[in-house]
């Protein structure tokens, strides 16, 4: 093979692994452990709740602060399912399995037909215990 085909085949691969790369980029998904922004519709308190627990979750990695935030904005708006799936982040972050599914169900009913609370990964696990007697936890919140 010469020297100019080598090149050729190395740009071709170099465009198109970077066409992947950007294709998925551009595609507005929801990635695992990934908070939602607060709804149009909250007050700007509740808004502003929302925000500082997705940064506290983001950035600074405090699942416990972030939780606290987003019961906040449950308090103002306890039917706002956005809410209740980032607080079940938080809590799963935390290893509150148990807690984390009541959230994730909570959002899943107030809002059965979004796609990210029905299909999101750490939902789809709670999903499948739900239909199923749970056990009970010991006193370290391990399930036997």
């Amino acid at each position: 093979m010469g020297m100019t085909s080598k090149k050729n085949i190395y740009w071709a691969n170099l465009l198109l692994g970077l066409s992947l790369v950007m294709g998925c980029a551009g595609h507005d998904h929801q990635h695992q452990d990934e908070p939602l922004p607060p709804p149009g519709y909250a007050d700007s308190e509740t808004a502003q709740a929302m925000k500082e627990g997705n940064r506290l979750f983001k950035e600074r990695r405090w699942w416990r602060d972030a939780g606290e935030q987003y019961r906040i904005a449950i308090q103002a708006f306890p039917s706002m399912p956005e809410a209740h799936y980032n607080l079940g982040l938080a809590l799963k972050k935390q290893g509150l399995y148990k807690e984390a599914r009541v959230h994730f169900t909570r959002a899943l009913k107030l809002d059965p037909r979004n796609p990210v609370y029905r299909h999101a990964p750490p939902f789809r696990r709670y999903e499948e215990v739900t239909s199923e007697t749970e056990p009970e936890a010991d006193s370290h919140g391990h399930g036997h």
